[in-house]
C-alpha cells in the first residue's frame, strides 16, 4: 500500500516530496471533480436529441449505458422498500454539526447557543448517532450538549476529542447509542489535536455485534471567498490565474490527505469482526478517489436505499453530496433520509436503517 511521506509526524503537501502515486491520485481528484458537468451534458442532449427524434439519440443514450455506474452516484431512485418484520434493525444518524454554531453565531439564540439543532439531534429517533465536529462545554448549560443529547435521553457516548482548545470547550467526534457499546477506539490520521479522525464503537443489537465508524476527513479547503474571488477574477488574466492556481493549491491539498486517511480508515475495517457501518462527513464527492476506495469494499446506503440526488452540502456549492453512510455485507440498508429540515449547519444530516440479515445457520 502507498503512503505519502510525512514529514515530522505531520503531512504537509506542500513540503514534503510526493510519490508518484499520489501524483497520479491528484490528477483523478481535479478529473472526478468536474467528472459531473459531462454527465449532465450528456443527459442533456438526450433529452434534446429526443424531443427532435433523431436518431442522434442513441450516442448520448450509449454514454448514458456505459456511464450508468456514475449516474447511480449522482441520483438515486429505490421505492417501494419494505422493512422486513421481525427484521433487527438499527437506525443511524449521520450529522456535521458545525460545532453547534458556537464561534460564528449562524442562528444562535439568546443564550449563544443554537438550541434547535441540539434539541432536534436530542429528540431524533435514531438508535445510534454519528456527530462530526461535536463541541461541549460542561461549564454552560446550553452547550453541555454531552448530557442534553446523551445523559438525558439515556445513551451511552464515545467522544474523542482534539487535543486542543479545552479551555473553551471539547471539539471532535462523538457516537451515542442507545444500545450498549461494548468497545470503542479513535483512529488518528495524522496530529492528535486535529478533528480530522475517525471514531468507532460495537455495539449490540438484540444478541448481534456491529462496528460503528463516524468519521470526518481532511477538508476541501475551499473557503466562500476563494470561489468568489475566482469568479470576480474573470477577464483579467494575471487575477484570474493567481486565482485559479490558490483554488487548485487548496483542492490538491484535500485530495493527497484524504487519500493517506481513506487508506488507514479501510485498514481498519477490514480487521473489524463484526459488520461494520462507516458514515460521516468525506469531503468528497461521489467519483472521487475516497469515494472509490470505500465502494470498492462496502456498499453505499444512499445508492441502496436513497431517492433523488441527495445533496448534504449546505454552502455555497449546491448539489454535492459529501456526507455519506457505507456498510458492509450482514447488513441491508432502507429508508435513506438527506434531513432538508434541518439547516442550520453548513451539512445537512443523513440517514438510514439498516436490517441486520439472519446467519446462513439462522434461515434453516
Amino acid at each position: 500500500m502507498a503512503h505519502l511521506k510525512h514529514c515530522g509526524g505531520v503531512l504537509d503537501v506542500d513540503r514534503c516530496a510526493v510519490p508518484s502515486g499520489a501524483a497520479k491520485r491528484v490528477l483523478a481528484g481535479f478529473v472526478a471533480f468536474s467528472l459531473p458537468v459531462p454527465l449532465v451534458l450528456n443527459f442533456l442532449f438526450l433529452i434534446y436529441w429526443a424531443l427532435r427524434r433523431s436518431w442522434l439519440l442513441v450516442l448520448p443514450f450509449a454514454g448514458l449505458i456505459l456511464g450508468w455506474t456514475y449516474y447511480a452516484r449522482l441520483f438515486a431512485i429505490n421505492l417501494g422498500q419494505e422493512i422486513p418484520k421481525e427484521a433487527k434493525t438499527l437506525q443511524v444518524l449521520s450529522f456535521n454539526t458545525h460545532i453547534f454554531n458556537a464561534y460564528d453565531g449562524k442562528q444562535r439564540t439568546a443564550s449563544g447557543v443554537s438550541e434547535e439543532m441540539v434539541d432536534w439531534i436530542a429528540t431524533h429517533p435514531a438508535d445510534v448517532f454519528c456527530l462530526q465536529e461535536f463541541y461541549n462545554n460542561r461549564n454552560t448549560g446550553g452547550y453541555n450538549t454531552a448530557k442534553r443529547i446523551g445523559v438525558r435521553h439515556n445513551k451511552e457516548m464515545y467522544f474523542s476529542i482534539g487535543e486542543f482548545g479545552r479551555k473553551y470547550g471539547d471539539i471532535g467526534i462523538a457516537i451515542f447509542s442507545k444500545h450498549p457499546i461494548i468497545d470503542k477506539g479513535a483512529i488518528h490520521f495524522t496530529k492528535k489535536e486535529s478533528i480530522n479522525r475517525g471514531v468507532w464503537a460495537d455495539i449490540v443489537l438484540e444478541g448481534d455485534t456491529i462496528r460503528i465508524y463516524a468519521v470526518h476527513l481532511q477538508s476541501m479547503s475551499i473557503r466562500a471567498a476563494d470561489i468568489e474571488n475566482t469568479y470576480s477574477a474573470i477577464g483579467n488574466e494575471e487575477s484570474f490565474k493567481k486565482e485559479s492556481r490558490n483554488l487548485a493549491r487548496r483542492l490538491k491539498r484535500g485530495f493527497i490527505a484524504r487519500a493517506v486517511q481513506v487508506e488507514q480508515l479501510l485498514e481498519h475495517v477490514r480487521k473489524s469482526p463484526y459488520p461494520v457501518i462507516v458514515c460521516g462527513d468525506f469531503n468528497d464527492i461521489p467519483f472521487s478517489y475516497t469515494y472509490n476506495q470505500l465502494a470498492a469494499e462496502l456498499q453505499n446506503s444512499f445508492v441502496q436505499a436513497g431517492n433523488g440526488i441527495g445533496s448534504t452540502y449546505n454552502g455555497i456549492l449546491p448539489f454535492l453530496r459529501i456526507d455519506n453512510q457505507f456498510h458492509s455485507e450482514g447488513l441491508k440498508a432502507y429508508n435513506y433520509e438527506t434531513h432538508y429540515e434541518m439547516g442550520l449547519s453548513d451539512h445537512f444530516p443523513i440517514s438510514a436503517t439498516y436490517v441486520l440479515e439472519p446467519k446462513p445457520e439462522e434461515e434453516r
